[in-house]
């Protein structure tokens, strides 16, 4: 499961509704405890090295997955398995990064690249630019009543070179003022081409403000032009007549990433599709970060994170092939680029082998390893996405063991179902709960609990019957927060246990050398305050955090072993 940040997992579980199912013991099958772990084994094995996407280990889960379907009695959906798509590696300021002061009487002074300079990552690729150096201050444009317009006041800058600080004036003293709003590098940039700007170079300004790092982001939007960040000073003030030529190269590394695409039955001869998808890729060595371990190098198997949810995928694939299909086809799909932001779902959707209006539904199954054999719950996220869902769930009865379902409403979250919730599709999204392990090496399969999944897998054969005969069903847009983004600079380095209903936030970890853990606080322990904010759900805490800014104190009020304690942290 893919994460925004080393704390933010499932901001969206904010509020659950808990329920406990009408159930009698039984015994495990063996045939299906054996296939489950069979596939995890493999999969989570140190051979495929962690299957980083468009590694050569992704590829041999993929062709693994083929092989499985295949003995299914799969079809490949367009006549091949495996759905590919390229996926950005690397990008890398190359050597013909140029940037250079020419003076009025023609001296130039070149500058050295990454001794003086660097591409920041929203800058292009061979794009060049040639102009006046234009001083437009802090770059900030403020439509109210101050009409405050750093880039007009600076003079013509239509085909020139805008010179911005970072930051703006004051913001250590008032970091909620209206400045901050507009002052972030994106902003800047957005309004430096609005006014003609043709490049962008950027200077320290005030203390408090980010610094752009050197290493250039593998995704995001970025311009046709040069726009780079001078680590050189060279005084607060550039003379009129001055020009600058700005050239930015920049090699992109790209891979191949493969989605695995099955489908049941005669496809062409049903209305409608379900989709039962999981992503196979997982962290491989972290070449591409995400990992929350901070030892020496070792392989991230990820054998719940997410070996056990392709293994209910596979195992649903084969109890699913007899089943009345009536409307609806059954297609299966692994997706990979999961971890590096949904990249094989995107592409699905985007380039989708199945027309999107008659996708009825989509069950996504994301780390289903590690049900809790205590508390037994299993979290079935999007329960909001259509009516239809809360009078299935509602009406699940099964004799697979003692297992309580929490739901959640919202269809967005850090996971594939996402990717079709956004384009009005229902949706459902397995999740057996947040463990010490998540995004580590010790995530591995001797801790995947067998007889959890398989107890979870027959409530999704339930909900998947119960909705196979139907016609589509219809969509229900949930209130939602917008996943990735957040308003805080700060976390406390934690992970928390979403199963949790009660009062207050229940810490499931804490990361290594993170303000928590150097505060005291520990796994198991819920916090109740942090400052003057009360914790009442993980919503709470993530509202908590934007009142706060890097360095500042704040005491956090929690419960241990039923004593409230109190510790201050500084973020």
């Amino acid at each position: 499961m893919t994460s925004s940040s080393t704390m933010v997992k499932y901001v969206l579980l904010a509020t659950c509704c808990l329920f406990q199912l009408n159930l009698f013991a039984q015994k495990p099958d063996p045939q299906r405890l054996f296939r489950l772990k069979s596939d995890i084994s493999y999969l989570a094995s140190d051979a495929l090295e962690g299957r980083q996407t468009g590694s050569p280990g992704e590829m041999m889960s993929a062709n693994y997955i083929a092989g499985q379907m295949n003995n299914a009695g799969l079809r490949p959906l367009t006549g091949d398995w495996y759905q590919n798509f390229e996926i950005v590696k690397l990008r890398l300021a190359k050597a013909q990064c140029e940037l250079a002061f020419l003076s009025p009487t023609g001296e130039a002074m070149m500058l050295k690249l990454n001794e003086d300079f660097y591409p920041i990552s929203q800058s292009g690729n061979n794009d060049s630019a040639e102009g006046m150096v234009v001083d437009c201050g802090y770059g900030l444009v403020l439509r109210d009543s101050s009409n405050r317009d750093d880039f007009a006041a600076a003079g013509d800058l239509k085909g020139n070179i805008a010179i911005i600080r970072l930051g703006f004036p004051g913001d250590a003293e008032n970091p909620k003022g209206p400045l901050a709003a507009v002052a972030n590098i994106n902003t800047k940039i957005s309004e430096a081409v609005a006014h003609g700007a043709a490049g962008i170079l950027f200077l320290s300004g005030s203390s408090a403000a980010d610094v752009p790092k050197g290493e250039l982001a593998r995704y995001g939007k970025t311009y046709n032009m040069p726009v780079f960040f001078l680590k050189t000073r060279l005084g607060n003030e550039f003379p009129r007549g001055v020009r600058m030529v700005m050239k930015s190269k920049i090699a992109v590394l790209k891979a191949t990433a493969h989605n695995v695409v099955g489908v049941a039955g005669k496809y062409k001869r049903k209305k409608n599709t379900i989709v039962i998808c999981a992503h196979h890729d997982h962290l491989g060595f972290n070449e591409f970060g995400g990992s929350l371990y901070t030892g020496p190098l070792a392989i991230h198997n990820g054998a719940d994170d997410n070996a056990s949810g392709v293994a209910a995928m596979l195992e649903l694939s084969r109890s699913l092939k007899g089943l009345k299909y009536k409307k609806n086809n059954l297609v299966f799909v692994a997706f990979s680029g999961e971890e590096l932001g949904l990249l094989g779902s995107k592409h699905f959707v985007q380039q989708c082998p199945v027309p999107k209006k008659k996708i009825n539904y989509v069950v996504n199954i994301d780390m289903l390893g590690r049900l809790d054999s205590q508390n037994k719950t299993l979290m079935i996220n999007g329960a909001g996405t259509s009516p239809a869902w809360k009078t299935t769930l509602s009406a699940l009865k099964t004799d697979t063991g003692a297992v309580r379902i929490a739901t959640t409403e919202s269809g967005l979250g850090p996971s594939d179902h996402a990717s079709f919730y956004l384009e009005g599709i229902p949706v459902l999204h397995f999740f057996s709960g947040q463990h010490a392990d998540y995004h580590k090496p010790s995530d591995d399969e001797n801790k995947i609990n067998y007889q959890g999944m398989a107890n979870a897998i027959a409530v999704m054969e339930q909900v998947i019957a119960a909705n196979t005969g139907k016609q589509k069903l219809p969509f229900t847009k949930t209130k939602d927060a917008t996943p990735g983004r957040s308003n805080f600079k700060v976390t406390l380095g934690v992970m928390p246990d979403y199963t949790f209903t009660g009062a207050g936030m229940k810490l499931d970890g804490v990361t290594d050398a993170r303000p928590a853990m150097k505060a005291g606080l520990q796994r198991g322990d819920i916090i109740q305050r942090v400052g003057n904010i009360t914790i009442n759900s993980v919503m709470d805490y993530m509202n908590a955090l934007s009142a706060f800014e890097k360095g500042q104190k704040a005491e956090v009020s929690y419960l241990r072993d039923g004593k409230t304690m109190t510790t201050t942290v500084e973020f």
